[in-house]
């Protein structure tokens, strides 16, 4: 029981460590967000924020308030998208063929 509750404590306090280290983290990820906004590593900056936020956020037990919906098409749906893909690929070929033919 003693080693439960000491690891428990242990447990504890590391991820408050954790937690303190990753909103550090999150903190110089915006400032770097901030700084090289329009620069190429923006993206970069930008993932490594969002991971050490998520991360914050998961070892202070705070949910982060965003929602994700995926909508999947019908199969009704599916089946006219292929057909207008179907009609599209073979408006391309007859399209090729024509070009081969005045460009030989």
């Amino acid at each position: 029981m003693g080693i439960r509750e000491r690891e428990a404590k242990s447990i504890a306090e590391r991820k408050k460590t954790l937690a303190a280290m990753l909103a550090n983290v999150a903190e110089l990820g915006a400032a770097r967000i901030e700084e090289t906004i329009g620069k190429a590593k923006l993206r970069d900056a930008a993932i490594g924020t969002g991971i050490a936020v998520d991360k914050m956020l998961a070892l202070t037990d705070q949910v982060p308030a965003v929602a994700v919906q995926v909508v999947l098409p019908t199969p009704e749906e599916e089946a006219e998208r292929r057909a207008r893909h179907d009609r599209l690929d073979m408006l391309t070929a007859k399209l090729a063929a024509i070009e081969k033919q005045q460009n030989p």
